[in-house]
């Protein structure tokens, strides 16, 4: 599931998100506990300052994924985010959300 956000985003980006949702359904106990892990915390403070996550969310959840994919191209476009992004990645493997 994180692994799709570990692929810098070619591709076919919208059948990544939708298969990162699927995901998202079948593991909520672990992804709940992922969620509130310090990482994910700074994850969110990173997007916060690209843009509203609450509005990219939004669109992303109605179909469109732009401005989504634009905040985490961003974040991966910097050192601290695309480390940040790999740590929750591992942490999500040992979870076995991979």
């Amino acid at each position: 599931m994180w692994g799709v956000m570990n692929v810098q985003f070619k591709g076919n980006p919208e059948a990544s998100f939708k298969g990162m949702a699927a995901g998202l359904e079948k593991n909520r106990a672990a992804i709940s506990k992922l969620a509130q892990s310090s990482d994910a915390r700074q994850l969110m403070d990173l997007l916060s300052q690209k843009g509203s996550v609450q509005e990219a969310a939004k669109a992303a959840a109605g179909g469109d994924v732009s401005q989504l994919m634009a905040m985490m191209n961003q974040l991966m476009s910097t050192r601290e985010g695309a480390e940040l992004v790999e740590r929750i990645g591992d942490q999500a493997k040992k979870a076995g959300l991979e």
